[in-house]
């Protein structure tokens, strides 16, 4: 006996099987350039070290800091500054005013500057602004400028309000032993209170380059205040290098960002594996700021994985990743750039980008999951 299916039954057979793939399929990452390169000359080369906070007079908003470097001299870095709804962390404002902060002539930093990291200390109402500098054309020590929160916590972030701290930088690089460095930049910065001595301790992860290589890993510091600071080998390294956790060999270690997830700080970095030739973001997890980091595989939060965000002409190098959460969501911050005609990512046209991150991924055992752009298919 023959069976045969009507039109209208196989209408129907096809329409379940769309809606099953559709199903099965993951949901579209929302992802947007938050800060294009073309929107101001003194950023037109790339944007970049998305520093943000909840604005201290208004939750409702968020400020940024973050980096800028021009086409027509790529030596230069600069400092904007923007703001938004922290309903809306996808739609951002920039200052007409911009930059804010730049090289300072007859100075150590006269050369070029690049944001670090950006903290709020409410005892002293003010910002605490740290920033890599030169004389010449590489950013090879650790400055620090303050600058008061004022009215609105917002217009008054500007070129005359912030004061450097010093006339020499708060860290550079050690050249005797064991350090051996010759350059000492990229610092995110954390600090937390200790209640045994009823004081803030601040814990400072920055690069560097010398006799381990070039931005071979990261290298950890200590103060008290936030404006000395003792650097730390870690003898524990079983390569001898000093570092907080043995890095990828062969991969440049350069910008991070420092958090705490439950009970696990997390260390968001941008690594360049094969000496830079695939920039994206890697994440080290440890139980306390000063001993257990552990970096967890690079490959976790690789942009390619990013289905339906990821192309070749958008993001294939990702780079300066910063994960924030408002309103209970999570969202990633990163600049990223299409893979440039001669694969050289200096060459890259970088953009600002915003992802949100709808998934939590696991790290290592017994250590907190972290965020990651897109969701899981359930």
């Amino acid at each position: 006996m023959t069976i045969s299916l009507s039109r209208l039954g196989l209408a129907v057979l096809a329409l379940a099987a769309v809606r099953s793939a559709a199903a099965a399929a993951p949901a579209p990452i929302r992802g947007e350039v938050i800060i294009a390169r073309t929107a101001a000359a003194w950023e037109s080369q790339q944007v970049q070290e998305p520093c943000i906070l909840p604005n201290p007079r208004d939750p409702t908003r968020l400020m940024m800091l973050y980096s800028g470097v021009p086409a027509s001299d790529r030596k230069l870095c600069f400092i904007g500054k923007a703001w938004a709804l922290a309903s809306d962390p996808f739609t951002w404002h920039q200052d007409a005013g911009n930059p804010v902060f730049g090289p300072l002539k007859d100075s150590w930093d006269s050369g070029s500057i690049r944001l670090d990291a950006v903290l709020y200390v409410p005892e002293e109402d003010s910002y605490y602004i740290y920033y890599s500098g030169t004389k010449a054309t590489v950013q090879d020590r650790i400055g620090l400028a303050i600058c008061p929160v004022g009215a609105d916590g917002y217009a008054a972030i500007t070129a005359a309000a912030m004061r450097r701290v010093g006339s020499q930088p708060v860290l550079a690089p050690e050249p005797a032993a064991p350090f051996c460095e010759e350059m000492a930049s990229q610092a995110a910065v954390w600090r937390e209170w200790n209640t045994g001595t009823r004081r803030w301790d601040w814990f400072m992860y920055y690069s560097y380059r010398g006799k381990d290589g070039t931005l071979p890993g990261l290298r950890l510091a200590t103060s008290a205040d936030g404006r000395t600071w003792t650097r730390h080998f870690n003898e524990q390294d079983p390569r001898g290098m000093g570092q907080i956790f043995p890095s990828t060999p062969g991969a440049y270690y350069e910008w991070h960002q420092v958090i705490k997830i439950g009970d696990t700080y997390v260390l968001t970095i941008e690594v360049g594996t094969e000496h830079g030739k695939r920039w994206r973001p890697v994440v080290a997890v440890s139980k306390h700021p000063v001993t257990g980091w552990r970096q967890i595989d690079v490959d976790t939060l690789l942009q390619t994985k990013w289905e339906g965000l990821y192309r070749d002409d958008t993001m294939y190098h990702v780079a300066t990743p910063a994960f924030y959460q408002f309103g209970g969501k999570w969202y990633l911050y990163a600049q990223a750039c299409p893979l440039p005609a001669n694969r050289n990512y200096i060459d890259g046209h970088w953009d600002l980008w915003a992802v949100a991150c709808e998934q939590m991924i696991p790290t290592l055992p017994g250590f907190a999951d972290i965020p990651g752009p897109g969701r899981f298919n359930r």
